[in-house]
């Protein structure tokens, strides 16, 4: 279909395009509007996407309508937005919905695909917008997915760096701090002689510069041995921290940079906080209980992962075969626990921000996602709490976006940027009030007068994995948030220092 770019603009729609045409089409509009800073172009192009049926669109085509749109909604949030200013950090925006939605879908559809170049660009650009949003944990996982399809793959390595250098800024552990300074420089220098773009390559340059401007070059080059610590003395442990490290699990900002055995420790703690003399070290208290809880869940849901061998509880367990390839043993019960505990987790956090940031819910109405909105009695809307906005704050922003993958059944709180929050949300209700069974084989739903949600072992057990990684990455933007809130205090009054000394391991019983 050889039409000009007037002509398409002035088309109802694509949907008389053939399938194949229509991302083009959208690419073109898209890159058109950006280079020539045209927001009506671009605005139009998004329009067309909304309207576009993608009934008898393949999965390839898919992922690069949804690539193509998430691009046209960032290009529409440059044009529109100025850096820094009270609008760039507002926590919510439509235009980062629409990209998140939009590259996850895309991403959704990329599995089965061999277009290798496609599924680096689009997981790169879901790493940048997470990264953007606070979310820099779980940007690094991304950008490192890309790796491994394509492991020379340029951007990635400066994305990597470009967002390990903005990470360490939040971290208040010197020794830490100065290794993901390291690893950043290393990652910048493997992008400079690549061919990316100017703006990117200059991006990268200038913030090599910068780091080298504080951190002479041979101490930068000179990396500490990372493999020369213990994981352990059994052999079950050593397997087990070998299990967290691959999949950073580890409560330990060091897991997102390497899985050596440096990292194979839960080191995570609040930082060094400032409090009234009449206050107790409440925080701190929480903060123990939630580690306490994460690190038992996590060795819960290993066990339940890597250990089918039938328990001896579970013999002499007399049941029913009822033809439906249900599982029911201890095991399967550990990822269950494992999947409860992470909600739990979440909500107290919750309960921790809103007693530190004094946001005003009672205590027995707090939960993760609550926290976050208030009810506007003028204008009878809800909006966003302008106690945490106003903190434009990195990481807390990131804690927000994370929220929004969660989702509850007020309306309030219902819009959500992850595609299968309602499907983690319904099996929640269903493990902790209905009939829920895993299942060998078969498909998942609801069944029996939807009265039992069934779901496939292996998914199951991807899907709480998923979550325990959400709920670590929730932890260090908590830990992060904070510390960046407690740089912006100013200490009017003496200052009584109260050093506390970690609780021995052989206390712990």
């Amino acid at each position: 279909m050889n039409l000009t770019l007037k002509e398409i603009l002035n088309l109802p729609d694509l949907n008389n395009f053939e399938t194949g045409q229509v991302p083009n089409a959208l690419a073109i509009l898209f890159e058109t509007g950006r280079q020539s800073e045209d927001v009506k172009i671009i605005r139009q192009g998004l329009k067309f996407a909304e309207d576009q049926s993608l009934e008898n669109f393949s999965n390839d085509e898919k992922m690069v309508f949804h690539y193509n749109v998430a691009n046209g909604w960032s290009y529409f949030q440059r044009l529109t937005e100025e850096l820094n200013s009270d609008q760039f950090w507002r926590f919510s925006h439509k235009e980062l919905d629409q990209q998140i939605i939009n590259l996850r879908l895309a991403l959704s559809y990329s599995h089965k695909s061999q277009n290798r170049i496609k599924k680096c660009e689009i997981l790169t650009n879901l790493g940048n917008v997470f990264s953007h949003l606070g979310r820099f944990s779980e940007a690094q996982l991304y950008w490192k997915k890309v790796l491994s399809v394509d492991s020379s793959f340029p951007m990635a390595f400066g994305n990597i760096g470009f967002g390990l250098f903005h990470y360490a800024k939040t971290i208040y552990d010197s020794g830490h701090q100065f290794l993901f300074f390291q690893f950043a420089h290393k990652y910048l220098l493997k992008t400079i002689d690549t061919d990316i773009y100017d703006e990117a390559k200059s991006a990268f340059q200038n913030t090599i510069n910068l780091i080298e401007s504080f951190i002479e070059k041979e101490e930068l080059k000179n990396i500490q041995d990372l493999k020369h610590f213990s994981l352990g003395e059994s052999k079950g442990e050593i397997q087990y921290r070998k299990w967290c490290l691959k999949n950073h699990l580890f409560l330990n900002p060091l897991n997102d940079i390497t899985t050596e055995n440096i990292a194979g420790h839960d080191c995570l703690l609040l930082p060094t906080m400032t409090l009234n003399f009449d206050k107790t070290p409440f925080y701190q208290t929480i903060f123990n209980q939630i580690k306490q809880e994460f690190v038992s869940a996590r060795h819960l849901l290993f066990e339940g992962l890597n250990q089918k061998e039938t328990h001896y509880s579970d013999k002499d367990n007399l049941q029913l075969d009822t033809l439906d390839f249900a599982v029911y043993s201890y095991s399967s019960e550990k990822t269950k626990i494992a999947f409860r505990m992470c909600y739990s987790i979440l909500d107290k956090i919750g309960y921790l921000l809103n007693d530190y940031l004094d946001l005003g819910f009672q205590p027995e109405k707090v939960s993760f996602r609550s926290i976050w909105i208030v009810y506007d009695k003028k204008s009878k809307t809800s909006k966003m709490n302008p106690k945490i906005s106003q903190t434009q704050n990195w990481p807390l922003r990131g804690l927000y976006w994370l929220s929004r993958d969660f989702f509850e059944k007020d309306e309030s709180f219902s819009s959500t940027i992850e595609p299968e929050a309602k499907e983690l949300a319904k099996i929640r209700n269903f493990i902790e009030h209905k009939s829920f069974k895993i299942i060998e084989f078969g498909e998942n739903g609801l069944f029996d007068k939807n009265l039992t949600y069934a779901i496939n072992r292996e998914e199951f057990e991807k899907k709480t994995l998923n979550l325990i990684k959400l709920v670590r990455a929730s932890m260090i933007y908590l830990a992060m948030g904070i510390n960046l809130e407690e740089r912006k205090k100013e200490i009017n009054k003496p200052v009584v220092p109260i050093d506390f000394i970690g609780l021995r391991d052989e206390y712990k019983r």
